[in-house]
């Protein structure tokens, strides 16, 4: 959903653009560092507030911790009893940057990969164990990977972490070009168009349907 209301806008905006996809790492690393560079979907904080121009709200991001539906052994009631797990984490993340704010340490109790499909593989073959991700994109990535949405089991929401998702420039990118592409982009919000698209896909994907997560506590 991201992908069509970004290039919607650039078209309207007028503004002729490559499409890339890379690693999340990478694409990160490229829209700090190179500007003329727009980054989505990207998730907004307080750390990265002034590392970009913000242009708009293109997704909606809803995290919980999962584990496999099979895995009995584990039982998690807050952050504090996760930590006793192997958790999943991409670099440059903020899923994982914010579990490193609340006590879990890289190379103990947070292993990292490069893209999120790879831990969606280590937990089923058993080598991690919890797996923090966006519940509305969870279901496809699961279908890729040849898995139903039934065979985990949400066990934490980490609501501290769910907002909606962006498109953001690099800092030095042209003013003018950040205002034409915002412009049309509330353009698209203010007709409804935006909310049509993404309503579109929410549909389409396959909805998980465990029982609910409990809220995340320290």
């Amino acid at each position: 959903m991201a992908t069509e209301i970004v290039k919607k806008a650039l078209t309207r905006a007028g503004l002729s653009y490559n499409l890339k996809v890379f690693t999340w790492s990478r694409a990160y690393h490229m829209a700090r560092n190179t500007p003329n560079t727009l980054i989505f979907s990207i998730a907004r904080s307080k750390e990265r507030e002034n590392e970009f121009h913000w242009v708009g709200k293109v997704a909606p991001y809803s995290i919980r911790m999962y584990k496999l539906a099979i895995r009995e052994d584990i039982k998690v009631d807050s952050l504090e009893d996760a930590k006793q797990y192997i958790v999943g984490g991409e670099h440059s993340d903020i899923k994982q940057a914010y579990l490193l704010t609340k006590g879990f340490e890289t190379g103990k109790n947070i292993l990292l990969v490069n893209k999120d499909e790879l831990n969606i593989r280590k937990l089923f073959a058993g080598r991690i164990d919890l797996l923090p991700f966006n519940e509305l994109s969870l279901p496809i990535m699961l279908h890729k990977e040849g898995h139903r949405a039934s065979e985990l089991e949400p066990v934490l929401d980490l609501g501290d972490i769910s907002h909606d998702l962006y498109a953001a420039f690099h800092k030095d990118t042209s003013q003018t070009t950040v205002n034409k592409l915002k412009r049309e982009m509330d353009k698209l919000k203010q007709s409804g168009w935006i909310t049509k698209i993404q309503d579109r896909h929410l549909d389409q994907r396959t909805a998980l349907t465990p029982s609910p997560a409990k809220p995340s506590t320290d």
